[in-house]
């Protein structure tokens, strides 16, 4: 990266972060011709080039300097996720009730930067890309061992994404053209080390960050808690992640943004179907194998998917028209009329 970055590592300039805020960005304006606020290193980027991510300008071994932070309200979706499950599990006794699960991608509190990054631009200058800083509030959550599942669920999202572009381009007749139909991508993050900074209450030297090119001042959410506005695309995707992993996976918390074309997605979280234990086995062998029966209760999964995706478009008729066999009922999780067959 040359003698311009590798300045950025020596960075000793006030630790204010009062300017960081909404209306106070004209003093952070000022401050950024001192340099450098974040200094960073990409030490983790597994997404590659496909037809479900958005090309990253960062690779393994970057660094890569932030120029600017600030906040952007349009961005407050964001952090819904982490406040919606405290709120929930606070308020309900039962954790079999629960739509969202455990796990630090729901519990572990995140802040939400607009960074203005600086990094090479492969020909021995530079070039400026405007991004998403991801920080866990709390200093154990500022590892690499905790960034890497926010890379990992982008990644597995987007290979998903790929393949259900791949689809609906064979529905829209686009197979020659598949990126000319419309499509959903992610942004993908990389897992960056900080290597200095400015801004002690942000990150320090030795910490692990998520860093995602996100250029939107707002984020809307598609799929989140049911009662969004039907957008057709991020809710066939639900479906059809759930439909073509047979159950076991699950999309959840999808927002970003549309252009013109297509859904951009940020920071999904892809929910994994825990392997079964030696209980869970023996407890299938002493029902004979009828836990699946009309009259058993519906899974948690079954009923996030009931909750999350209420009701179905063409798209999901296009790679799930058997909706009425025992196969596609249990792939799908959904009772038939709430999923637009039969009149509804």
């Amino acid at each position: 990266m040359g003698l311009g970055m590798s300045t950025c590592t020596k960075l000793l300039f006030d630790h204010d972060l009062d300017y960081l805020h909404d209306g106070c960005q004209g003093d952070g304006a000022a401050r950024q011709a001192a340099g450098p606020q974040l200094a960073l290193k990409v030490a983790y980027a597994p997404t590659e080039d496909s037809l479900g991510a958005k090309l990253s300008p960062f690779a393994v071994g970057d660094e890569v300097a932030v120029m600017q932070l600030s906040r952007v309200k349009g961005w407050e979706p964001l952090g819904w996720r982490q406040e919606r499950c405290a709120k929930q599990r606070a308020a309900l006794d039962s954790a079999s009730s629960l739509a969202w699960p455990d796990g630090p991608r729901f519990s572990s509190a995140q802040r939400f930067w607009s960074a203005k990054v600086m990094a090479s631009d492969g020909q021995g200058g530079f070039e400026d890309h405007l991004c998403l800083l991801q920080v866990g509030v709390s200093a154990k959550d500022r590892s690499m061992e905790s960034v890497k599942p926010i890379v990992d669920d982008a990644n597995d999202v987007a290979s998903y994404a790929h393949r259900f572009n791949m689809q609906t381009a064979r529905v829209c007749g686009a197979e020659d053209e598949p990126s000319e139909a419309p499509g959903v991508r992610v942004c993908p993050p990389v897992g960056c080390f900080v290597l200095g900074s400015s801004l002690a209450d942000v990150a320090q030297p030795g910490e692990a960050v998520a860093l995602t090119v996100y250029p939107a001042s707002v984020v809307k959410k598609f799929v989140f808690e049911g009662a969004e506005d039907f957008v057709e695309l991020p809710q066939a995707f639900f479906h059809y992640v759930a439909w073509t992993s047979g159950g076991k996976e699950q999309v959840a918390d999808l927002q970003g943004f549309q252009d013109d074309q297509d859904v951009i997605l940020v920071d999904p979280v892809l929910l994994r179907a825990p392997k079964p234990s030696i209980g869970d086995l023996i407890g299938t062998l002493a029902s004979g194998g009828n836990s699946g029966e009309q009259g058993a209760q519906p899974s948690i999964e079954q009923h996030r998917f009931d909750l999350w995706h209420p009701k179905c478009g063409q798209l999901c008729r296009a790679f799930d028209p058997q909706r009425r066999s025992a196969h596609a009922r249990r792939a799908c999780g959904l009772s038939l009329p709430s999923c637009g067959v039969g009149g509804a």
